[in-house]
């Protein structure tokens, strides 16, 4: 009976003093959050800094981010909702040098565009690239590609997708090969430091070799994309998409670590692989490239 007495007294006593304890979070504390909002990694630090300076505002600190992050997605939904297709694309541009096996083997440069653009409804991803190369006046690699993919949000994970697909790579055997597919999706991990998602559906691909000319195939494609952030500046991607069918099935397999030297600007290193299962007569089944780019963001 005592020591229940002594709790019912001793709690609001206890209360007080942990109310006591928090501190008010400084008002230059709050302004620099406010004016770091924008910035995550220029955030993050500031975070820490704060922390470390104000030991008994944690939680002042913590609340406050919060709501600065909350107010800025909700600030972002609205703006994306309100802007036309050619507005609010995020690029990213790439320039280096490559190393090729297979059926070409040489050193040559390298140059990609991506753009991405995403809204609460719709994601848009449109890649290039570009691998070209001369000696002694005469192209030793002349390979281009260009994707245009857009996917149509279901549920938070569950997603519609469609994708044009199109290439051209003599030295490989063909002189163009174009697909058109139409599918599903589906984000297994879609948080900020780990993004995996996989897709599956049917495709119609056009090609023309340079030997036995134009042919339609049909076939399925599967893919499957992974985006690791190990750390603030340090980026793990790879992808493998796949175009099944009964004449000449397709394999491309990519992976990057990309590290962040600047705000806007990164280095790269990737391996690509891309193998046909029943390449033209007198072609390998596969090829390799590996590429050291420098990363610009717009």
């Amino acid at each position: 009976m005592r020591s229940w007495i002594v709790s019912i007294i001793a709690a609001p006593l206890t209360l007080t003093a942990l109310v006591a304890h928090a501190a008010p979070l400084p008002q230059a504390v709050s302004d620099m959050l406010r004016a770091a909002a924008d910035e995550p990694d220029t955030l993050d630090a500031v975070v820490r800094a704060a922390k470390k300076a104000n030991p008994d505002s944690v939680a002042e600190i913590d609340a406050e981010v919060k709501a600065l992050k909350a107010r800025a997605a909700a600030d972002k939904a609205a703006e994306v909702a309100n802007q036309g297709f050619f507005e609010g694309w995020s690029l990213k541009g790439e320039l280096g040098g490559s190393i090729s096996t297979g059926n070409t083997e040489s050193e040559a440069l390298a140059a990609a565009l991506s753009a991405e653009k995403r809204t609460p409804i719709w994601v848009h991803d449109f890649d290039m690239s570009v691998d070209f190369k001369r000696e002694n006046e005469e192209t030793t690699k002349d390979r281009y590609f260009g994707a245009y993919s857009i996917q149509r949000n279901i549920t938070p994970r569950f997603y519609g997708v469609g994708v044009l697909w199109g290439e051209r790579d003599r030295f490989a055997g063909y002189n163009y090969r174009f697909s058109e597919s139409l599918g599903v999706g589906y984000r297994l991990f879609d948080g900020p430091g780990l993004k995996l998602r996989v897709e599956g559906g049917p495709a119609a691909r056009q090609s023309e070799y340079l030997v036995t000319g134009y042919d339609l195939t049909y076939a399925t494609r599967l893919a499957e994309y992974l985006s690791w952030q190990i750390t603030q500046r340090l980026e793990f991607s790879q992808s493998l998409v796949t175009y099944l069918e009964t004449k000449n099935s397709t394999v491309i397999g990519d992976a990057s670590v990309t590290t962040k030297l600047q705000k806007r600007l990164s280095a790269r290193a990737s391996y690509e692989v891309r193998h046909e299962a029943s390449p033209p007569v007198g072609r390998k089944n596969t090829d390799t490239t590996t590429r050291l780019t420098l990363v610009f963001t717009y």
